[in-house]
């Protein structure tokens, strides 16, 4: 099993959008991508975590495009959702913002 981390800012205009975005592409790698689930976070420190999980990283990075634009197999809504995370994460380059963090599951009490 695989997991990823994923850590950043957000200025407080872009949260609901962002969350709207998030919720319906992780609706949809759950559906159609063999995802495990995924869930989001916001710290008191403001920085936000999300936390995905799947069967193996392979599968993962055959559905999320990473900072590659999203692939032509996704239905046009998921695309523009990924976009405009792709576009509200490169427009906080000047906040915290993190590499994601690739995990094997070694062991799930989850």
């Amino acid at each position: 099993m695989f997991a990823v981390i994923y850590r950043f800012s957000l200025r407080p205009e872009q949260e609901a959008i962002y969350q709207e975005c998030w919720a319906k592409v992780a609706h949809y790698f759950i559906e159609q991508c063999c995802a495990i689930g995924s869930s989001l976070h916001k710290g008191e420190d403001d920085l936000w975590v999300a936390y995905s999980r799947g069967p193996n990283k392979a599968t993962r990075d055959k559905a999320w495009p990473g900072t590659e634009s999203p692939s032509d197999t996704l239905p046009v809504d998921i695309c523009r959702a990924i976009e405009h995370m792709q576009q509200i994460k490169k427009s906080n380059q000047d906040l915290l913002q993190y590499d994601e963090i690739c995990l094997e599951v070694v062991n799930d009490l989850l």
